[in-house]
């Protein structure tokens, strides 16, 4: 697919043709690219355009999503049209590109790039505050990011560059001296990773990750049977229900699970060896056809377990960049919200 055309200044499709769309990708290091498809385009047609970009071949891990008409994450359906899905419910014709099926260990990934790729979604869930981690987990974070992106640490005179850089959580604290302290630190833990790899740092990132609360978790608001709010969420291991605090999360793992799908307003979890289904409530139709939707996708792709095995021969080198400054956060941050 051709990059690279130009959009003017507006909210609207840049329409080449009655057959043809530009549509905008925002990349894990806040890169965005431009592809132009036809009306009939697939969803999988611009992933594999975004793919090949980035020389990915793993391609079953990652998806895209746009914010809705009232700016909630909406995953692209691949097998549909994708002009269709944006006109309906996107609030503009610009899409991001992201991890959708995380995996319980990094050891899964079979390509240096697929890795890599993961890595970036993983340290923009951590830094975005998605997922919960203490102080002393966030410094060691930030220590292998830096040497992930950065390199050794004698090869600076100084670390004051770090500044300009977000390290951190972004509902961590703004105190400037706090903040500083804490940069202090990070250059410490930095120079402890000193003749470590870039891919090497980033296998240790992921895997400090992997053991965050929160890691690889999509949660939504609904409500149960008695009319009580509660957060129905997914992950690698299956759904889980978290009720009020103080009350035990409940999970169905995937192998439990029949069949997933809606009743209209309804999501019906229908359970192996149960012969009551469970049932959740939404505020409306669509939005339950939309969660059961995604869920069941995640059900299919967790129980076929399609883990790439091919591995290429000669693999080209990562092109890596620091992705986190504060303006390139800024701009990340304003076309997530």
């Amino acid at each position: 697919m051709p990059f690279g055309l130009k959009l003017r200044r507006t909210r609207r499709y840049n329409v080449l043709s009655k057959n043809c769309f530009v549509t905008r990708i925002r990349l894990l290091d806040s890169n965005v690219i431009e592809c132009t498809l036809s009306v009939e385009s697939t969803g999988q047609e611009c992933l594999e355009a975004v793919a090949q970009r980035l020389e990915l071949r793993e391609t079953h891990y990652f998806g895209l999503w746009f914010l809705s008409k009232s700016q909630q994450v909406r995953w692209v359906e691949l097998e549909k049209p994708l002009k269709k899905q944006l006109d309906k419910f996107a609030n503009e014709p610009l899409l991001f590109f992201g991890v959708m099926f995380y995996v319980p260990s990094v050891s899964r990934l079979q390509q240096e790039v697929t890795r890599y790729q993961y890595y970036l979604q993983v340290k923009k869930d951590v830094l975005d505050g998605r997922l919960l981690s203490s102080l002393e987990q966030g410094i060691r974070l930030a220590g292998l990011a830096v040497q992930a992106d950065f390199g050794d640490y004698d090869q600076f005179e100084c670390h004051d560059f770090l500044r300009e850089y977000v390290l951190f959580p972004m509902d961590w604290t703004q105190d400037e001296a706090v903040l500083e302290e804490l940069t202090q630190k990070v250059a410490q833990e930095h120079r402890t990773h000193s003749g470590i790899t870039a891919a090497e740092a980033e296998l240790m990132y992921i895997s400090e990750v992997e053991r965050l609360d929160g890691f690889g978790q999509e949660i939504f608001p609904v409500k149960d049977n008695h009319g009580n709010d509660i957060h129905l969420g997914i992950f690698f291991m299956g759904i889980f229900i978290k009720n009020r605090i103080g009350r035990t999360t409940v999970i169905y793992r995937w192998n439990d699970i029949g069949n997933i799908a809606h009743n209209k307003s309804s999501i019906v979890l229908e359970l192996i060896n149960k012969e009551e289904n469970v049932l959740f409530h939404t505020d409306d139709l669509e939005n339950a056809k939309y969660i059961s939707r995604l869920f069941a996708a995640r059900h299919k792709f967790y129980k076929q377990n399609k883990i790439c095995t091919e591995q290429s021969s000669s693999p080209p080198p990562i092109r890596r960049r620091p992705t986190w400054s504060r303006s390139s956060l800024v701009c990340a941050t304003v076309g997530a919200l």
